[in-house]
């Protein structure tokens, strides 16, 4: 008689990370000869290594002349699907009711290079070619086949486009006086169904009701100082909703100070410069410039794949070459976009409590000469560079 007996091997649920130098960006804080201890997908603790003992029987990744940093945070990409047959959005001037989420392949092609190139959130959205194009999500990117387990919230955003994309010759969304007649009146239609809390029973506006209520923010697609500010004075100052203003780009800047009065939330890109054929004939940071308005609530974006998501930490490192201060830069992909996004609590920085995203990294963050050398997301690892390098 034989007997058959399975050996069960019970992985240790807890996990360490020494590298030389953690970017927490808390507050600016840095932690030198760091070690950063997690458990069950969060971090559990981190310090410097002669102040917390090494866990007996942990998993141990040492990387003793390396930086890490909280993953990168990208608000706006459209590579979900790992390449075409994403949502119809351009049936309608507007269409709340619509999703990405039923599109999401959570470890497409383009995923995987962005993990290996930094990146471990982002924000999956509908394109532009209408007012209001459906519900976003915001997800992990992380090695699995199963959408419910890089969701990270859904709706992540509602998409909202202002400003040359959306424009139709056919209908009300011919004029932006009549783009902008058609989103105040979802506004206000969200409010009331918001107010009611019947979200369920109004599954055509809940997304945006869901807005009204500080649950996601819109996503604002919009360019040029007259734009830009028009959507800040829309959805920020009049309707008092979270927003955050995407693109902000080619002119935008030159409403700069005012719109450093109200504190709004700028997501730079995929154009991070504008060139003007003027007496000045300069060559303008984007960055660099809403910065030196006073803006401080920036963060950049690849609107992928216009430009490709693996290169999504090196929009901060053209900004930073263009002009903006480093630590801006840094900001700009992780602490900020977190923030924007309404999920801070959970993303961009390296806290205990938050969730395990971190980033090694060969040298700083925005030196693109050297390797991202590995990748974790929820304590996992998504990229290893001794396997293989992807970017």
């Amino acid at each position: 008689m034989f007997s058959l007996f399975l050996a069960v091997v019970i992985l240790p649920q807890e996990s360490v990370l020494d590298v030389g130098i953690a970017l927490t960006m808390d507050n600016r804080k840095v932690v030198h000869n760091a070690r950063i201890v997690m458990e069950h997908g969060r971090i559990k603790a981190i310090g410097r290594q002669a102040d917390i003992p090494l866990p007996p029987g942990v998993v141990h990744y040492s990387y003793p002349n390396s930086l890490a940093f909280p993953g990168g945070v990208d608000l706006h990409s459209h590579v979900q699907t790992g390449g075409w047959e994403d949502i119809n959005d351009m049936v309608m001037p507007n269409n709340p009711e619509l999703r990405v989420l039923d599109t999401v392949r959570p470890w497409n092609e383009l995923y995987q290079t962005a993990a290996a190139a930094g990146v471990t959130t982002v924000n999956a959205i509908p394109g532009s070619g209408t007012n209001i194009s459906g519900a976003g999500s915001l997800v992990k990117v992380k090695k699995t086949e199963v959408v419910a387990e890089v969701v990270l919230r859904d709706p992540g955003s509602v998409k909202v486009a202002q400003g040359y994309n959306p424009e139709r010759s056919s209908d009300l969304g011919g004029t932006r006086m009549g783009m902008w007649w058609m989103l105040r009146w979802w506004l206000h239609e969200a409010e009331k169904v918001a107010l009611a809390d019947n979200l369920d029973e109004r599954p055509d506006v809940s997304s945006i009701a869901g807005i009204a209520q500080g649950k996601w923010p819109f996503l604002v697609h919009t360019a040029g100082a007259r734009d830009t500010y028009g959507t800040i004075r829309m959805f920020q100052l009049e309707a008092k909703v979270p927003v955050v203003v995407s693109h902000a780009s080619f002119h935008g800047y030159m409403a700069g100070e005012a719109i450093a009065a109200t504190k709004a939330a700028l997501n730079i890109g995929p154009r991070n410069f504008d060139f003007s054929f003027n007496a000045a004939s300069r060559f303008q940071g984007l960055v660099h410039a809403f910065e030196m308005s006073g803006n401080e609530n920036i963060s950049v974006q690849t609107d992928a794949p216009v430009v490709p998501q693996e290169e999504f930490l090196y929009q901060a490192t053209l900004a930073e070459r263009l002009g903006c201060s480093t630590w801006m830069a840094l900001e700009s992909i992780n602490v900020r976009p977190a923030k924007q996004i309404l999920a801070d609590h959970r993303i961009g920085r390296l806290l205990p409590g938050l969730d395990a995203d971190i980033v090694v990294k060969a040298g700083q963050p925005l030196d693109p000469r050297t390797p991202v050398q590995l990748v974790l997301v929820d304590g996992e690892v998504v990229y290893d560079l001794h396997e293989g390098q992807l970017y």
